[in-house]
C-alpha cells in the first residue's frame, strides 16, 4: 500500500508543479469541495446530500460551490471520473514496472484491491448507488465514463494479446478475457463491502489470483 501511495503523490505533484499560485488555490478549492461530497455522499447518500449540505462541510459559500460545479450530478460525474482516472494512472504505473505479461495482470489485480481498500469512500458510492445516479447523469458526461471504462477494457485486453503471443495465456478473446478479469476483481470488491466479518480486501490477493490463472480444476 505504502507503493501505492508513492504514485499518487508523484502524480499529484507532476499536475502542481505546472499551475501558478492562483491556479493552484482553485485547483486545492475543486479537489477539496470533491473529497468533502465524496464522505457525504458515502455518509447519508447521493439523494440525500444536498449543495447546501456540501458547502457547509466543506465551509465554503454555496457561490463558491457553483463556480466549479453546476449541480450535484456534476459533482457526482466528476468525483467518479477523477477516481477512475486515478486508478487508471496507478494500474499504467504498476504494469510498466512489470517483467512479463504475467506479471503486469498480477499488478494490475493487486493495484486495483490496494486501490479500493484505501478509497472506501469512493467504493461504497460507487457500489450501493452507481447504477441508479448513473442515469441521471447527463448524457456527454456518461459518454466520457463509458469513455475511460472502454479504454481500461482495451489496456487490459493488450496485455493478454501480448501474453498470447509469448505463450504465457491460452489463445482466447482478449477483450472477453479482459472483461472477464475485471469482472472477477469487481465481484470480490463487492462482496468486500457487504460482509462486515472481512477487514482486509487485499488479503483476498492469493485466491483471486489462483482462480485467474488456474480456475477451478485442482492441477
Amino acid at each position: 500500500m505504502k507503493k501505492i501511495s508513492i504514485l499518487e503523490k508523484k502524480i499529484k505533484k507532476r499536475i502542481l508543479i505546472q499551475m501558478n499560485r492562483r491556479e493552484r488555490e482553485r485547483h486545492w478549492r475543486r479537489q477539496y469541495i470533491l473529497s468533502v461530497a465524496e464522505k457525504l455522499f458515502a455518509k447519508n447518500g447521493f439523494y440525500r446530500t444536498g449543495i447546501t449540505e456540501i458547502a457547509k462541510a466543506s465551509e465554503f459559500g454555496i457561490g463558491t460551490v457553483y463556480q466549479f460545479f453546476k449541480n450535484k450530478e456534476e459533482i457526482y460525474a466528476t468525483l467518479v471520473g477523477r477516481r477512475f482516472d486515478n486508478l487508471f494512472e496507478l494500474i499504467k504505473e504498476a504494469t510498466s514496472k512489470a517483467g512479463t505479461p504475467t506479471e503486469m495482470i498480477k499488478a494490475l489485480i493487486k493495484t486495483k484491491l490496494y486501490f479500493f481498500q484505501k478509497n472506501y469512500d469512493f467504493l461504497k458510492i460507487f457500489i450501493s448507488e452507481h447504477g441508479e445516479v448513473f442515469v441521471h447523469v447527463r448524457e456527454d458526461w456518461r459518454r466520457e465514463l463509458r469513455k475511460k471504462y472502454h479504454a481500461y477494457i482495451d489496456f487490459v485486453a493488450k496485455i493478454i494479446e501480448e501474453g498470447i503471443k509469448k505463450g504465457e495465456f491460452k489463445d482466447l478473446p482478449p477483450k472477453e478475457a479482459a472483461t472477464l478479469i475485471i469482472g472477477s476483481c469487481n465481484a470480490l470488491i463487492y462482496k468486500w463491502t457487504t460482509d462486515e466479518t472481512e477487514n482486509s480486501l487485499t488479503k483476498r490477493l492469493p485466491q483471486v489470483l489462483e482462480v485467474i490463472f488456474y480456475g477451478l480444476k485442482r492441477r
